[in-house]
């Protein structure tokens, strides 16, 4: 049973603290959970909450002072498993300028591979389908700089992509992204995961993104405050915006809605669904 447990979990992080330095108090403080086989995850937290030191420590950019984090079985304090452990869980940063390395497209994806003496006919092949796996194939040749924000996120992921990962860390990857540029990058992650079977761990502080996920994660000040469903997590709407977090348009709606004692669902989420509660509370009358 425990193995089977194991190979569902591909991150599990048990009672983990990590501290800068400078700080006094732990920037990561306890925190147990997990990332199933499979899930999309979203952490959620105010500047300073943990969260996104907490997706380093999955990483292994970051070691915990004290507890565990497993990565696909893997121990990220060993040192010798570094190189195995980065493979299946890669990472995507916030700013896409940083992580682009080369002068075209599909040598930028190459890079990784490269480094880790892949067979040239197999980085051909992982290549090619990394890009057309997220629609940037026609651009292979093209100079990065050439690229919408959007496309260079792509391409970054891609290049993660490459390395055949069993988890996705998008650490704040779309924050300096337009709207357009991040529901590119969204489409895109969300598509990995359903066709691909990559689990996906979101750091953000976009509640539409987050409500797109399957499981919610909340911090504050190291700790996890909350955890739950999208649905769940928002419809606490006084709890969520204490922590100087806001909900999704549409919950903030029926929670005012509420407020003013119009009998609406708390846990809406979408446009969608709050058109659905105006339609029954128009027949009901």
């Amino acid at each position: 049973m425990g193995e089977q447990r194991m190979e569902e979990d591909r991150i599990l992080a048990t009672e983990v603290s990590f501290h800068y330095p400078e700080e006094e108090r732990n920037a990561v403080d306890q925190v147990s959970m997990r990332v199933k086989r499979g899930e999309f995850l979203a952490i959620l937290g105010h500047n300073g909450s943990g969260k996104s030191t907490l997706a380093k420590l999955f990483n292994a950019l970051y070691v915990p002072d004290s507890g565990t984090v497993l990565v696909c079985g893997m121990d990220t304090v060993n040192d010798e498993l570094v190189f195995d452990i980065r493979q299946n869980a890669g990472m995507v940063f916030q700013n896409p300028d940083n992580q682009i390395v080369a002068t075209i497209v599909e040598e930028d994806v190459a890079f990784g591979l490269e480094n880790n003496g892949v067979p040239p006919a197999e980085i051909r092949t992982r290549i090619d389908e990394a890009l057309r796996i997220v629609n940037m194939s026609e651009y292979a040749q093209k100079a990065p700089h050439m690229l919408s924000g959007g496309q260079k996120q792509r391409v970054a992921i891609a290049g993660v992509l490459a390395m055949k990962p069993k988890v996705i860390i998008l650490d704040e990857a779309t924050a300096m992204l337009d709207p357009s540029g991040r529901e590119e990058v969204m489409n895109t992650v969300h598509r990995l995961n359903r066709e691909e079977g990559i689990s996906i761990v979101i750091i953000t502080h976009y509640m539409s993104e987050a409500a797109t996920a399957d499981y919610l994660v909340v911090m504050d000040h190291g700790k996890i405050h909350m955890t739950g469903t999208p649905r769940k997590v928002f419809a606490d709407v006084e709890n969520v915006r204490g922590l100087g977090l806001d909900v999704p348009p549409m919950t903030g709606l029926a929670h005012d809605l509420r407020e003013a004692g119009i009998d609406v669902r708390p846990d809406v989420l979408t446009v969608e669904e709050m058109v659905e509660e105006v339609c029954r509370l128009s027949l009901k009358n």
